[in-house]
């Protein structure tokens, strides 16, 4: 049979109805986007450190990966759609292709982007869905730019949403009404991914963070409570991904990691085989766990970031009401040592611009990083993301200084500091990447963990023999 040609047969009504079919299958395309981020910020001093850095490339290709949001949601659309992915920071968005409905996640540095693809999509007659982060704690403001909002997560909406948009009543807003039982998330479709562009791969295995820090809005937007995976979805998708991804490495994207520690040490376990590379984020509280670190870095995993945010008793006080942090604060030193004994790198999280902060945070912070060998840093300015308990304290007390969504990078000044001005802010930052990347501190720390490896497989051969 070529074409309706070997139809002729049946009468003109079925080959009618059967062409219609045919033609609506084809039409049925689906547009998943994730818009390009302005990830290294419009500080003037950091782009000029960045581009002179000779690290900068690794770095980046380090954190190169895209949030599983997208995959899952295709993972969720019946095959009778067919779905294609972009990832602007390593794809050209193509408006001339046939989708008949476009989906787009941001975050807020990702906005202004989303906003611009998602009107000239619609402008060419598209309709196209926001979702993520940002639309979630500014639903109005996105929908201006979309036919649909979905505020929250995902799972148990998109069903709904292509039934209306097949019948022609999409609604101008989605909300979760309940939190997605994570045992019901599919496993995101990796196959999506161009093994050749990524060099990490992220997988979610829990949502919903114990803790409330008020520059953070995870949990207003997934919640306190802590949902997990079941240990065999996740090595599922851990084995599915290496089938695709041949030489990746994995980090897990979840906010905290291990919060259940029984159930990780189990997980642990069973990745054993796997013989992967891997990092998570974790809270400090993971030194007090011997035999977990033990686990960890048997079952591959190398780096964990850890959020220490600063040095200053009253600004880790200010994060949270219960004073989790702070509580913490006088084993930072300690607790470091613990876990990279065990060859485990720790990426330290720091925040600098708190209300506390004069111009030795800068100092204090570099000469940390440097006598604690942490691995590596990630060292961000204050900023007061929309859904955040800052904002909301920032914008009563008047000092929110702009909405520009693409300054939000945590390298930009957004609000009027305490003690600081911006530009001493904005340059104390590139200040800190200049000390703890300089040759020396390079070469010190490289030979701390080359001490602390050799100790590692002298201890693990003797077990073995």
């Amino acid at each position: 049979m070529q074409g309706l040609g070997g139809l002729v047969h049946l009468n003109k009504d079925k080959v009618t109805a059967f062409a219609t079919v045919i033609q609506g299958i084809i039409q049925m395309k689906i547009g998943l986007i994730s818009p390009k981020g302005n990830f290294w910020g419009n500080n003037r001093y950091f782009q000029k450190y960045w581009h002179n850095n000779p690290d900068s490339a690794s770095q980046r290709s380090y954190w190169t990966g895209l949030s599983s949001g997208l995959l899952v949601i295709a993972a969720l659309t019946p095959e009778k759609y067919e779905v294609e992915l972009a990832d602007e920071n390593l794809d050209v968005v193509d408006f001339e292709k046939d989708y008949k409905l476009v989906g787009i996640s941001c975050m807020t540095q990702q906005a202004t982007r989303a906003y611009e693809i998602a009107d000239e999509y619609r402008r060419r007659g598209k309709k196209v869905v926001l979702g993520g982060i940002h639309p979630t704690v500014m639903p109005d403001e996105a929908k201006l730019h979309a036919d649909s909002v979905v505020i929250g997560e995902v799972e148990y909406l998109w069903g709904k949403i292509l039934v209306d948009f097949e019948n022609n009543r999409l609604q101008d807003f989605y909300r979760a009404e309940k939190l997605v039982n994570m045992k019901d998330s599919p496993v995101p479709r990796f196959d999506l991914l161009d093994p050749k562009k990524y060099s990490s791969i992220w997988i979610q295995t829990s949502r919903g963070c114990p803790h409330n820090c008020n520059f953070c809005a995870a949990s207003k937007v997934y919640g306190k409570k802590y949902r997990e995976k079941s240990n065999e979805q996740i090595i599922g998708e851990l084995q599915y991904c290496m089938k695709v991804f041949k030489n990746s490495r994995y980090y897990f994207s979840d906010d905290n990691f291990f919060v259940n520690k029984r159930k990780k040490y189990e997980l642990l376990e069973k990745m054993l085989p796997l013989k992967i590379r891997w990092g998570a984020t974790t809270d400090i509280s993971i030194a007090e766990h011997e035999e977990l670190l033990e686990l960890a870095y048997k079952s591959g995993c190398n780096t964990v970031l850890i959020g220490f945010e600063s040095l200053s008793g009253a600004n880790l006080e200010s994060i949270d009401k219960a004073k989790w942090k702070f509580n913490y604060r006088e084993k930072y030193q300690e607790y470091i040592q613990k876990i990279q004994s065990y060859g485990i790198g720790i990426l330290g999280a720091f925040i600098v611009g708190f209300d506390g902060d004069d111009s030795s945070a800068f100092d204090s912070i570099a000469e940390f990083i440097n006598e604690t060998h942490l691995y590596g840093a990630q060292v961000m300015i204050l900023t007061p993301f929309p859904g955040t308990d800052l904002r909301d304290t920032l914008e009563k007390e008047g000092r929110i200084t702009g909405n520009n969504w693409s300054n939000y990078t945590a390298f930009d000044v957004n609000y009027l500091p305490g003690k600081l001005s911006k530009d001493e802010l904005e340059r104390g930052v590139v200040q800190i990447f200049q000390r703890i990347t300089q040759k020396e501190n390079f070469m010190k720390n490289m030979e701390y963990f080359k001490n602390i490896h050799r100790s590692l497989q002298k201890k693990y051969k003797k077990e073995i023999s």
